[in-house]
């Protein structure tokens, strides 16, 4: 009998990706929020700009979860605490944590949202 393959770096950036873009379209649609309710002379402009990339982002999201389900991962609980993000999740049959401090999620939604924003501006 064959044992289950062990989680890869794949799998792990697969779950980290499942818990962080769903916090950027919260981000995002907090800001939109804000500009339609602030009088900017191009507010049209930057809020059209921001739902293309939200959904871009639930486009990705999309094709994330196919690939959690191809690869047998679930991720069961997310928890957002005072110091970050806690989750867990099972993949192949073995449960696992995930955590990152508020200070990293914000780092990385950065670095996403500037890779997203390229995507629109044709870089």
């Amino acid at each position: 009998m064959s044992k289950a393959p062990l989680e890869t770096k794949e799998d792990l950036e697969l779950v980290k990706e499942y818990i962080l873009l769903p916090l950027l379209l919260d981000a995002l649609e907090h800001d939109i929020a804000l500009m339609e309710r602030i009088q900017l002379k191009m507010a049209a402009f930057y809020v059209g700009n921001l739902r293309g990339i939200q959904i871009d982002i639930t486009t990705a999201l999309t094709l994330i979860r196919q690939q959690m389900r191809i690869r047998g991962i679930k991720v069961y609980e997310q928890q957002r605490t005072r110091l970050g993000i806690e989750a867990r999740y099972l993949c192949r049959g073995y449960h696992h944590t995930f955590a990152m401090l508020w200070s990293l999620v914000k780092a990385e939604l950065t670095a996403k949202l500037s890779l997203f924003f390229g995507r629109k501006c044709g870089k």
